[in-house]
């Protein structure tokens, strides 16, 4: 299951979530104060196995019409 990093962290300390995810507690703290897409992947045991980010290519997000207009 991929779960939003907000919601990974409700039961846990930044701490422990940020060490369960590979990363320092002040990248974690950095990671909630931004506005990123960041999702945490679990499996059905809950270990997890990887955390990404979903983010736009380039300088600009373009709109799915855009894309498909050419």
């Amino acid at each position: 299951a991929d779960i939003p990093l907000r919601e990974f962290v409700q039961d846990k300390t930044q701490a422990e979530a940020a060490k369960k995810i590979g990363v320092t507690q002040s990248a974690l703290s950095q990671m909630l104060r931004s506005d990123r897409k960041i999702f945490v992947r679990v499996d059905a045991r809950g270990r997890v196995r990887s955390a990404y980010e979903i983010r736009p290519i380039g300088s600009k997000s373009l709109a799915l019409d855009d894309m498909t207009s050419s």
